[in-house]
């Protein structure tokens, strides 16, 4: 049954994941993105994979907080040392072995890659990130996973190439923070 349920989100996560980097504005790309990791929490809790669990769920958090930056308590300082200190601690907590240190490291470049309130930099930045949880899920056996990384991959060069490319003609012409 695990099985099953890690499947039906995975295919539900992979679909999501899609249509993350193909978005001019932030918002957007955040709310693409909560979809996403809520989808993957139930895929890779049903795999046993708790490192990246610990950590979607600070990610999850994080998005919410930058979806809501309209609001005075979500443009506070704060919130980027306070991520950045969740990951940490939950990559420790969620430790698994040393493939546990790849999900950190994404998860630290994720949150730097969003707080910069640029899709642009957020697709420059993804692709390090992706690499290290790629590698994660790779040595953990999570064949949704792994296409996840693969389509988060190419979705965000094809974003780079579409979007951002100096004179193409629907390249950004400035960031879209919420």
């Amino acid at each position: 049954m695990r099985s099953i349920i890690a499947t039906i989100f995975g295919i539900l996560g992979l679909i999501s994941t899609i249509l993350i980097y193909q978005q001019r504005e932030n918002r957007h790309l955040l709310v693409y993105k909560i979809l996403t990791d809520l989808l993957f929490i139930v895929h890779y809790t049903a795999n046993g994979n708790t490192a990246v669990v610990a950590v979607t769920w600070v990610a999850v958090l994080r998005s919410i907080v930058l979806l809501n930056r309209r609001h005075a308590w979500a443009r506070h300082p704060c919130w980027f040392p306070i991520f950045m200190g969740l990951s940490v601690l939950f990559s420790i907590l969620g430790w698994q072995d040393l493939t546990s240190l790849l999900t950190a490291a994404g998860s630290l470049l994720c949150i730097t890659a969003y707080f910069l309130c640029s899709p642009r930099m957020t697709r420059i930045l993804s692709i390090p990130a992706s690499l290290l949880f790629l590698i994660n899920v790779c040595f953990h056996f999570s064949l949704w996973g792994v296409l996840c990384e693969c389509f988060i991959l190419v979705s965000a060069i094809v974003g780079i190439l579409r979007l951002d490319l100096p004179g193409h003609p629907t390249s950004e012409r400035r960031s879209n923070a919420p």
